[in-house]
């Protein structure tokens, strides 16, 4: 008797990639691992595909850079899960996943989503605002070696069994959430604990059509990316001071990826801001910069929404860009026949987040700042973010669209994010990225 699920429907007909049935793991160390990675071109999600339980159930799950935990819905995994171990209340694994209460759960036999005396927390699913509270497992998880291709295992990977009405929203190949969020039981905090790597991912996400990699620990790159790595503009990873008990969508950032962002500049004019905005508010934790996956384009509060889209528009028409009526969500839009092309998409104003100095900054060049919304109409790939009414709300929210085909380096051991420019200025993509 499956608990309280009304129907599960699997979407596993696209996993792109394969793994080995084998059940040993390989004993030369590994230095880490590839994850392979496709965007959804209906919802624009990035997602995965991993090996899950004692039947290898292959699972496509959506990245989520700030999330707490795995959890997903599988009839298949729920089926065969004869490995699955709850994870019991008081025990170091409990603490370890800063688990909020425990469940008891008496149905006989147990089984994932229904267990007794079980460490538990919130799931968030960051597309539908959906939550549900359900007891923590742990249970095989299988991966490849990014050097080599070898199958390893972890046979006791955190995650939650969730209700199926979490797939709400989720692309159509997916039945789950994968985290990468700053937690002691997200995927890289894991692996770094089970194989003793450094703790540090590299992410580089494709546009819809292409494919990219997830990298999890430390590890030569394949060419030109290895020189590409070499040249990547650093700076601090900070924390959010504020950190709220509860779930996600009740405010607790403090796992998400946060950038000091100090500017921004169209062209070479540095828009006048509230730099308070820029900030964040360290009573209540409001203000900052995250870099969020599960956005698909950035977003900007109201005002610097506004102080954005004004500039740009009088940049582009300096370059003789014509503007044309907008198109929602965007405050901005453009003839594209009035645009011309280069190798990094329609030559438009530049748009800069400067950080801690005027070198430091994060450059997105018309690939990366304008989308064709019809034939002859292009528009500026930001919008305007909206306000969080039951927590903090967050300043600038870095998405998706603007982290395409450049290479993200998260070094966790050192606090540190590293990026390129645009992979199109080097004459390569996400698509051929991989470890050599």
């Amino acid at each position: 008797m499956a608990p309280s699920t009304i129907s599960i429907v699997i979407f596993s007909l696209f996993l792109f990639s394969s793994y080995s049935d084998a059940q040993t793991t390989p004993s030369k160390k590994p230095e880490a691992f590839s994850f392979p990675i496709k965007k959804d071109a209906t919802t624009n999600q990035y997602y995965t595909n991993i090996q899950f339980g004692s039947n290898s159930t292959k699972l496509n799950v959506v990245i989520d850079l700030g999330g707490n935990f795995l959890w997903f819905n599988s009839e298949d995994y729920l089926n065969a899960a004869s490995t699955f171990r709850p994870i019991l209340c008081g025990t170091r694994k409990c603490r370890i996943a800063e688990a909020i209460g425990c469940t008891f759960c008496f149905l006989k036999p147990a089984q994932p989503g229904c267990t007794n005396n079980t460490c538990s927390d919130y799931s968030l699913n960051p597309f539908s605002g959906t939550s549900w509270y359900s007891g923590l497992g742990e249970d095989t998880l299988r991966l490849r070696s990014a050097r080599g291709g070898n199958v390893y295992a972890v046979d006791d990977f955190p995650f939650q069994y969730a209700h199926d009405a979490m797939l709400e929203d989720l692309a159509g190949p997916a039945s789950g959430v994968i985290a990468l969020g700053r937690t002691r039981i997200s995927l890289q905090a894991q692996l770094a604990s089970a194989f003793k790597i450094r703790e540090k991912f590299t992410l580089c996400v494709p546009p819809a059509g292409g494919d990219g990699n997830l990298i999890v620990g430390e590890t030569a790159y394949s060419k030109p990316f290895e020189e590409i790595s070499k040249s990547l503009v650093t700076t601090r990873l900070v924390r959010n001071p504020v950190g709220l008990l509860g779930i996600d969508l009740i405010g607790n950032f403090s796992r998400e990826y946060y950038i000091d962002v100090k500017s921004i500049k169209v062209g070479s004019k540095t828009l006048s801001l509230n730099k308070t905005l820029l900030s964040i508010n360290k009573k209540d934790g409001s203000g900052g910069t995250t870099i969020r996956t599960v956005r698909h384009y950035t977003g900007l509060s109201k005002s610097i929404y506004r102080a954005l889209v004004k500039e740009f528009a009088k940049a582009a028409e300096s370059k003789n860009i014509t503007r044309v009526a907008s198109v929602a969500p965007f405050g901005a839009c453009f003839d594209s026949k009035t645009v011309l092309s280069s190798k990094t998409g329609p030559q438009v104003p530049t748009i800069d987040l400067v950080m801690e100095t005027k070198s430091v900054y994060w450059r997105f060049y018309g690939s990366n700042s304008m989308v064709k919304v019809s034939k002859d109409v292009i528009c500026l790939a930001f919008v305007e973010g909206t306000i969080n009414v039951s927590g903090q709300t967050t300043s600038i929210e870095v998405g998706g669209y603007q982290m395409e085909n450049h290479l993200l380096e998260f070094d966790l051991a050192s606090s540190k994010l590293g990026f390129s420019s645009s992979l199109l200025l080097h004459g390569t993509s996400c698509s051929k990225f991989g470890a050599s």
